[in-house]
C-alpha cells in the first residue's frame, strides 16, 4: 500500500498523490520545508524506499515499473526489463532516492518502518502488516497522523504487488478428505474473521466488509481496494533467481554504480541467461 503523512498533506496544501509525478513534487515540498520537531530541527525526508539487493529493491520498484508502462516479459516470455519505460521508470526511482533518507540503497523494511514511525520520513511503500504499529504508542511518534492508500499511477493506473501465501493438500497425502476439510474450515468467513480479529488480513471480501472489523481496523477499505487493483509477481518457478538478480541491478543503480541504461541492460542479460539455464 502507499503510506503518507496526513498532518504534513495538508499543512503543505497538498492532496493524496495519485500520480508519481505528484509524489516526486510532494516529497521535494515536504524534503525543503518540513523538520520534524525535534531539538535542533530534524530533517524530515520527503520519501523513504527499501532499495537493498533482491527483493527489497524489486518490491518498491515494481509498482513504478508497471506504472510508467514496463513489463518484465513480451508475450513469447523473453525479458523486456530494459525497455524504453523500464529505463525512465529506474530513472524516476534514482530522482525520487534524492528526498530520501541516506544510504536508502541499503533500506529493507525495518529501516523504512523505522523512518515512518519516528517521524523522519512522510512517504512510502509498504506491507499492511506495518499499520498497526502506527497506532502503538511505544513505537509510534505519529499516532493519528499516517494514512493508506492507493498506489500512484504514471501512464497505466497504479496498481500494489503482492506475493502470495498458499495453503494446499499434497498429491501424495493419506488424508485427503481430512485435509480439504479443514482447508474449508479454516478459510471460512467465521474463522477469518477470528483470525483477522488477532491481526491477521483476511482475504475474504465479507470479512474485508465486516463493519465490527473495519470499526477495529479503519485501513480495511483502502487494503480492500489495493487487493482488488493489485497485481502478481511474475508467475515463474524461475522467479525467486530472477528477483534476486534484477535486485542486485536496481540497488547499484540506486546506490550510484551503475547508470539506470546500464544497470537495466545488464539486469536483461542476466534475466535472459537465467531463463535459457531453466529450460
Amino acid at each position: 500500500m502507499f503510506f503518507y503523512r496526513k498532518d504534513l498533506f495538508q499543512k503543505h496544501n497538498l492532496k493524496e498523490p495519485a500520480t508519481w509525478d505528484e509524489v516526486l513534487t510532494a516529497a521535494k515540498t515536504i524534503s525543503e520545508q518540513e523538520t520534524n520537531g525535534e531539538p535542533g530541527g530534524g530533517k524530515v525526508y520527503g520519501y523513504v524506499m527499501r532499495a537493498a539487493q533482491g527483493n527489497a529493491a524489486v518490491a518498491d520498484f515494481m509498482p513504478i515499473f508497471w506504472a510508467f508502462g514496463g513489463d518484465l516479459f513480451d508475450a513469447s516470455g523473453q525479458p523486456t526489463v530494459n525497455s524504453a519505460e523500464g529505463i525512465a521508470a529506474l530513472k524516476f526511482m534514482i530522482e525520487l532516492g534524492k528526498y530520501s533518507p541516506p544510504g536508502y540503497a541499503s533500506f529493507n523494511a525495518d529501516e523504512v518502518g523505522a523512518h515512518l514511525l519516528q517521524g523522519t520520513a512522510a512517504m512510502s511503500i509498504n506491507w499492511p502488516a506495518w499499520i498497526s504499529s502506527f497506532s502503538d504508542a511505544s513505537k509510534s511518534k505519529v499516532i493519528g497522523k499516517m494514512e493508506f492508500g492507493q498506489m500512484p499511477g504514471a501512464k497505466n493506473p497504479g496498481r500494489a504487488e503482492i506475493g502470495n501465501w498458499l495453503i494446499a493438500i499434497p498429491r501424495e497425502s493419506k488424508n485427503t478428505d481430512a485435509a480439504m476439510d479443514f482447508l474449508l474450515w479454516a478459510t471460512s468467513a467465521d474463522q477469518m474473521k477470528l483470525s483477522a480479529q488477532r491481526g491477521n488480513p483476511p482475504t475474504r471480501r465479507s470479512v474485508f466488509n465486516d463493519p465490527q472489523l473495519v470499526a477495529k481496523f479503519p485501513s480495511y477499505p483502502a487494503q480492500l481496494k489495493s487487493l482488488e487493483s493489485s497485481r502478481p509477481r511474475p508467475r515463474t518457478p524461475l522467479w525467486n533467481e530472477i528477483e534476486n538478480a534484477f535486485g542486485i541491478y536496481l540497488s547499484k543503480a540506486n546506490s550510484g554504480e551503475l547508470s539506470a541504461e546500464d544497470a537495466m541492460n545488464q539486469a536483461n542479460a542476466e534475466i535472459k541467461r537465467i531463463i535459457e539455464r531453466g529450460k
